[in-house]
């Protein structure tokens, strides 16, 4: 049996840790994460000098060694419809979960338009090897590894979470990764998604409406199968984790019938899964909700420290 993690837990954080070896990642500020460790009791962490601000650390060097009993980790993923934002808007959650007793990893990916769809949703994926591959060394718990985000974030977080029991080739519908890469057998299985506010579906949106070019490349016309690709909702199967979802009940960015939908097909097929709505709440809102903070902490207590 597990036992419950202190009340209040001091948690050290090492700030633009480049989290992936992609040569795609190596240059500005996509690539780069802040590293959550909860300094639990009993534990011995043997730190190597701490980044500044302007110091990248390759992923083959990591910040800090710690012995101590295993956690939970999870990967923090922003918002911004895959266009803008970076970790700093969400960090007051990653600072909410490593203060639990789980390892964070909270993370910077390319954006559109620079970077379309699906170069996003494998900067997740190095978030998760990137954790899987220094387990041992952040005394992480493989068999709790969850992900967390809000809006796109949540979105990432969702397609991630319900590709991840599909097999190599289905998952490459969603990636660039090639089928013989490496990285893809060190992927660690997802065992809890939360996603706030994510777009689930767009399959159902109008044939020629170019909105989101900027991240699918183009209309619904031109890219059918991508469009299919990048929607939670054509990926739900029995197997899938875990999830809670949050929405605001009057998301007027994200309409919470993507949500409502989602968690109704999850329950169909089987899948554990629960559907928290904000009541009145818009999009920008809920993702500052105390409400939906306590709900994050909520799903990740119960499904990591039952």
């Amino acid at each position: 049996m597990r036992a419950e993690p202190p009340a209040s837990i001091k948690v050290d954080t090492f700030s633009n840790i480049r989290f992936s070896g992609s040569p795609d990642l190596q240059t500005g500020n996509a690539g780069l994460a802040d590293l959550y460790i909860p300094v639990l009791p009993g534990d011995s962490i043997a730190k190597t000098d701490r980044p500044s601000s302007s110091t990248v650390v390759p992923p083959t060097q990591p910040t800090v060694q710690v012995t101590g009993r295993l956690r939970p980790a999870v990967v923090v993923v922003h918002g911004g419809a895959w266009l803008t934002g970076s970790k700093w808007t969400i960090s007051g959650y990653a600072q909410q979960l490593a203060e639990l007793g789980i390892c964070v990893l909270n993370i910077n990916y390319r954006l559109a338009p620079d970077a379309k769809f699906p170069a996003q949703v494998d900067d997740v994926r190095d978030a998760l090897v990137y954790l899987g591959d220094h387990a041992e060394q952040l005394s992480i718990d493989r068999n709790r590894l969850g992900l967390f985000g809000y809006s796109a974030g949540g979105h990432l977080s969702a397609l991630v979470g319900v590709l991840a029991d599909e097999s190599r080739e289905v998952q490459a519908i969603a990636s660039n990764w090639p089928l013989a890469d490496s990285r893809w057998a060190r992927l660690p299985r997802i065992s809890a998604v939360c996603a706030g506010g994510p777009p689930c579906d767009f399959q159902s949106l109008p044939l020629d409406n170019d909105a989101l070019s900027y991240f699918l490349h183009g209309s619904r016309r031109q890219f059918p199968e991508l469009y299919t690709a990048a929607s939670p909702i054509a990926h739900i199967s029995a197997n899938d984790p875990p999830i809670q979802l949050i929405h605001g009940e009057t998301d007027m960015l994200v309409p919470i019938a993507n949500s409502r939908r989602f968690a109704e097909l999850s329950a169909q097929a089987g899948v554990s899964v629960t559907l928290t709505e904000i009541p009145q709440q818009g999009h920008i809102v809920t993702l500052m909700h105390p409400k939906t903070q306590a709900q994050v902490s909520r799903f990740f207590r119960r499904q990591f420290f039952p």
